[in-house]
């Protein structure tokens, strides 16, 4: 049939983002220009070296099936704003009016939806699913993501027009009348190989897919109006390309040869089509550019609102010439399709994105709308794709390469199994021998384990006790550097513990590997942030020791102030699927110590810090620890930053429980238990004892017995300075209420200062307890000292220094306590007795009750009671880990944060003072009542509360209308940020599976423990003196000779987070070395100390200002005031007393 021309006009709309426009295969909006058709017959697809054939048979004898229309469009779309451009699509459409066909092909398909949604239940009966398939088919389903769209159009559903456009007169475009979409290619991508009569043979690409076709035309003349029409449009590709080119690159500037290297992120789809059996559908993304395939995720099962992660194919790196993209008609082309076992994969959508938006992406969240594919009917649910698409740095593209490598050879580990504890080596081994000569004849000496020095090999290899004993004071030889944080550094070193109790026997039996005389391994487990570490293991021995050459020594990086240190002894047990044995466990409050100063500590193991009763049964441990932190003014302002939850990872479940116990204990309180309810509600009872402190406060507050000691200065006439301050015990609690009291009966107006002032006071009061407390173990950094170190920068004051059984001191806190604690006790027995005796008499009494209904018996049910009873462990678990920090913070064991709460009281007591409470009180309550109960409400009812009353049907289905619609944009939102933080928290916690393994704990920042663990008597705290070194042998130090750095767990970043790596060398810019003290006295670098930092600088400057105008605005006036106060006070007593000695006559 000859040519024909017609003028079509599509206006689909696009729900995409305005700066993402659809191109014309996804419907977008578009303008067909000029349509020109031709109806051809379409044999099957030749061999690209055939030489194909002359076919003659006439049109009406060629079946139906075989027919074909190609449709010549040159479609006129926006590339950039009002910038519009050119391109041609060669689109072939096919004729299928046969009822017969029709309703086999709906038969057929309604099977295979059959059998699809029974493959959903079935996916491991393979065989059964490929026999089906090709009882039906005939043939076995493969992979479809590089089929052509035919695949879609299989099964016979009711399909809309291919345009919703029409003439320019108003008709339906009728080179679609009848015809159904088959396929669609650019004209780039379409050539004409061989003219024959009557026939060509073309080529033409399709989904990265060459084809070779044979149309034979009715006529001569139409097969040589189609070549002449391809070549003419072929002759106008360039101009076109160049106008395109022109407006997709306005106001931007390529650069010669310029590639780009993009990172995509697919993030998440959300309300995506349902395709199986359940209304739900298994989706995957598969991404093309020019047809071909460059990237394809896996498929997340069952799921319309599926979250890609870096396991499941969401991360590639895609490398293209800046030109070529540029030049694509296209862009890049992503693909969603259902995953099905049998069958053709389902399309659920395709969106697009075009070169100037990839080329200007920095990485931000986008949200994509899926429009239906060529010939595909468009479903109830559109469906969206989130990405994320940046530049990708070379950090990215190395990830990327071992990512891809390990998954390509990813290896099963077998584990290892040869190594059980309790060989016959370890059982014939000898630990302990008495020396036959040489100096320690006569002497037991140990064999030393893991080894000896390697440096002193037959030196080190035997040691008596007392050598041992010195041996493991020494500085350890090697450190280990771990963690992430940037405040400061925690050194730690495991000296020994002692009497650990023998965990691998009975008598002298191993019950798990039936050896006789094996006893514990010990080896200690570390937890500090978001890192963690362990010890050397010590064979048989129940009172081992970590020599300087072992691994023993670690450096903690601080993040947080309030970060506890975990540490736990565990019994090791080489069988590999046997959880290593805890022994004990100890939670060591780091906040409270000083730099400056070297601690030798020494606590008890107890097997819980938050259940159970503490028994000091599992021996004990010592360590070395030591602080090198930043300036205390550094560490208070970082408490303004809210912690976050810290995450450390293990790939062995075995490993996970260490960890886990090591910051829990043995007890996991999320596990549902009785015995955790009724431990928690033990806790919860207990705090009944501030009660009693609380009466007992409040008692010696006001019957004035609180003495606390202040100092005067007292004259002294014949020593210099002629005075002397003399210790006085004087109520000053009692006192200052007794001030606050009279004046705020005197006065309303200080009600609100008095409440943030009695905050204050209640907070300084447990800081001055604290301090003054003869334990120093249990002192803490007081309200004085955190205060000059936020003024000063540091508080200059001596290093802490402890000695030996210095801790043995009397602790009145600790005293008090266990007062309260006892008559918390008694009450709660006494009352535990009346109770009990009240359920007695009322037994005795007998049933008085007067229902007459028919009772019904109590029967036995075997419900379990699991569903009720954890939400209350639950609740119990979250009221007793807030009353934990309650009371850490009121206790100053969080002492930072506890500075902070009491610094703000007493600021905000002092400025709530100059404001007129009772003046704004009055006038708030006149303008109230005033404007609220006057009777010109009668005009605001009539305006306005009436109307709702008097509008008619249509305006209160508005109204109503309106509420909704803002109500459904509020849930939207609310959704859209909850599908964001899914999103954020699924793929931070596959890459930190991926990174550091598959178990994943959590560790406390803020301290949640219930027990507070002291160290014991004999631990002390020494001056760190070191030894002077060369600036070379610090630039060494600081560089991290003799450490091994290991970066924490850690992650920030957006799609590919990174490791907080801590800089390798300490030294800061512009200066020799940070540790300017270690220097010799003849170094040059000794004397620079170098300028505070323009932040220090300013906070100095800025407290100073602050502090001035403070004083200057309100100190003034309440130093004139409290002046005259006195003034007047003095002359009315010293009238009274005149009054009194010379009598009212002046007698």
């Amino acid at each position: 049939m000859p040519r024909s021309t017609v003028v079509l006009v599509n206006s689909g709309k696009n729900n995409n983002m305005a700066s993402v426009p659809n191109p014309p295969l996804l419907g977008a909006s578009f303008t067909v220009k000029k349509a020109d058709f031709w109806d051809v017959s379409s044999l099957n697809p030749l061999n690209p070296t055939s030489k194909g054939g002359h076919h003659f048979f006439p049109s009406h004898l060629i079946p139906t099936s075989q027919r074909r229309r190609i449709v010549l469009e040159v479609h006129s779309e926006s590339v950039f704003e009002s910038v519009a451009a050119e391109s041609v699509y060669i689109r072939i459409l096919y004729y299928n009016s046969n009822p017969v066909e029709m309703m086999l092909d709906t038969t057929a398909n309604v099977t295979m939806g059959t059998v699809k949604g029974a493959a959903k239940t079935l996916k491991g009966t393979a065989g059964f699913v490929s026999g089906t398939i090709k009882m039906i088919r005939g043939k076995e389903n493969d992979d479809d993501d590089d089929s052509d769209v035919e695949s879609v159009m299989a099964s016979f559903i009711e399909q809309p027009s291919v345009f919703d456009g029409e003439r320019a007169d108003g008709a339906q475009a009728q080179p679609y009348e009848g015809w159904q979409p088959k396929y669609m290619v650019p004209l780039r991508m379409f050539d004409i190989v061989e003219k024959k009569r009557r026939s060509v043979t073309v080529k033409y690409e399709y989904k990265g897919r060459s084809s070779h076709r044979e149309f034979v035309f009715d006529s001569d003349h139409a097969m040589y109006d189609f070549c002449n029409a391809i070549e003419k449009n072929k002759n106008l590709m360039t101009d076109r390309l160049k106008a395109r080119m022109k407006g997709a690159l306005e106001g931007i500037k390529l650069k010669k040869d310029e590639e780009l290297t993009l990172l995509f992120d697919i993030c998440s789809g959300s309300q995506l089509p349902c395709c199986d059996i359940g209304k739900n559908s298994d989706p995957y993304v598969v991404v093309r550019f020019n047809g071909k395939k460059i990237h394809k995720t896996d498929y997340i099962p069952y799921s319309t609102n599926p979250i890609w992660t870096l396991t499941k194919g969401s991360l590639f790196i895609w490398k293209v010439d800046a030109l070529e993209l540029f030049e694509s008609e296209e862009g890049l082309i992503f693909e969603v399709k259902d995953h099905d076992i049998i069958g053709k994969n389902d399309i659920l959508g395709v969106f697009h994105v075009d070169a100037r938006t990839l080329y200007q992406w920095s990485g931000e969240r986008k949200e994509f709308a899926l429009k239906p594919t060529l010939g595909q009917k468009a479903r109830g649910e559109k469906g969206k794709i989130s990405l994320r698409v940046r530049r990708a740095t070379d950090d990215d593209i190395q990830f990327m390469e071992k990512y891809n490598q390990k998954k390509k050879h990813k290896t099963i580990a077998v584990p290892n199994i040869a190594a059980v504890g309790g060989t016959m080596k370890n059982i014939l081994s000898v630990n302990s021998k008495t020396e036959k000569d040489g100096p320690d004849k006569g002497k037991t000496v140990y064999l030393i384990r893991p080894g000896p020095d390697p440096k002193r090999t037959e030196e080190t290899l035997w040691l008596t006790m007392e050598k041992i004993e010195q041996e493991v004071m020494r500085p350890s030889y090697e450190w280990t550097d771990i963690g992430s944080g940037h405040l400061g550094k925690v050194f730690v070193e495991i000296l020994s513990c002692d009497n650990l109790p023998n965990m691998d026997s009975v008598g002298a039996f191993d019950v798990k590997t039936g050896v006789l005389g094996n006893k514990t391994d010990p080896f200690v487990s570390l937890v500090y942030e978001d890192c963690s570490a362990r010890t050397d293991v010590i064979d048989d021995c129940l009172s081992p020791r970590w020599m300087p050459w072992s691994k023993r020594a670690f450096i903690f990086n601080c993040m947080h102030t309030s970060s506890p240190l975990f540490l736990a002894v565990f019994d090791r047990d080489r069988v590999p699927h046997i959880d290593n044995d805890l022994i004990g466990r100890v939670t060591i409050d780091i906040s409270n110590f000083h730099r400056g100063s070297t601690y030798v500590l020494e606590y008890n193991l107890y097997s819980d810090a938050s259940f159970g009763r503490r028994e000091a049964k599992f021996g004990t441990i010592k360590i070395r620890l030591r602080l090198e932190l930043e300036n205390e003014r550094t560490l208070l302002l970082s408490n303004f930053s809210v912690p976050l939850s810290v995450y450390v990872n293990q790939e062995s479940k075995k490993d996970f429980e260490v960890l886990r116990q090591t910051v829990e204990g043995r007890v996991d309180s999320r596990k549902f238990s009785l015995g955790t309810i009724n431990a928690h509600c033990g806790e919860l009872l207990s705090y009944l004892t501030l009660f009693f402190l609380f009466e007992e406060a409040s008692m010696s507050l006001l019957l004035w017995r609180w003495q606390s000691e202040i100092s005067l200065p007292m004259p002294s006439f014949f020593t210099p300075p002629f005075f002397k301050w003399i210790d006085v015990q004087f109520p000053l609690h009692s006192l200052a209420l007794f001030v606050f009291l009279i004046n705020l009966v005197e006065n309303y107006d200080l009600f609100p200062s008095f409440v943030f002032a009695a905050m204050g006071w209640v907070l300084l009061s447990t800081s001055k307890m604290r301090t003054a407390n003869p334990n120093p173990w249990l002192r803490c950094k007081g309200f004085s000292y955190l205060l000059m170190s936020l003024i000063m920068g540091d508080c200059v004051k001596e290093p802490h220094l402890v000695e030996a059984n210095e801790g043995k001191a009397i602790d009145i806190l600790t005293e008090r306590f266990e007062d309260a604690k006892a008559k918390a006790t008694k009450w709660y027995e006494e009352y535990n007795k009346n109770h009990a005796q009240y359920l007695k008499d009322m037994a005795e009494i007998g049933d008085t009750s007067e229902d007459l209904s028919a009772q019904t018996a109590e029967s036995v049910t075997l419900s379990p009671t699991r569903v009720y009873l954890v939400p209350i462990q639950n609740i119990l678990r979250i009221a007793c880990i807030g009353l934990r920090i309650f009371k850490n913070i009121i206790l100053w064991e969080e002492c930072y944060i506890s500075f902070w709460i009491t610094l703000s009281s007493l600021v905000l007591s002092f400025i709530l003072l100059f404001i007129p409470w009772g003046f704004l009180i009055r006038w708030s309550l006149r303008v109230i009542v005033w404007v609220g109960f006057g009777p010109w409400m009668r005009l605001a009812d009539i305006y306005y509360f009436s109307r709702d009353k008097e509008e008619n049907h249509d305006q209160k289905h508005k109204r109503m209308k309106k509420l909704l619609l803002e109500r459904q944009k509020w849930l939207d939102t609310q959704k859209q940020n909850a599908l964001i933080a899914r999103e954020k928290k699924a793929k931070l916690l596959d890459f930190k599976q991926y990174l550091f393994g598959r178990h994943i704990c959590k560790v406390n920042i803020l301290k949640k423990d219930r027990y507070y663990d002291i160290p014991l008597p004999t631990s002390s705290a020494t001056l760190y003196d070191p030894k002077s070194m060369s600036l070379g042998e610090v630039a060494m130090q600081e560089a991290g000779y003799h450490r091994i750095r290991v970066d924490g767990q850690n992650l920030v970043g957006e799609m590919i987070p990174k490791k907080c790596e801590t800089p390798a060398s300490e030294a800061p810019v512009g200066k020799p070395t940070k540790t300017t003290h270690l220097l010799g006295r003849g170094s040059s670098a000794a004397f620079y100390d170098g300028n505070d930092s323009l932040t220090e600088a300013a906070i100095k400057v800025g407290s100073i200002l602050a502090c001035a105008g403070a004083i200057t605005v309100y100190g003034v006036p309440l130093a004139v005031h409290l002046l005259g106060v006195a003034w007047v006070s003095l002359d009315w007593i010293l009238r009274i007393g005149y009054k009194l000695a010379v009598g009212e006559d002046g007698s």
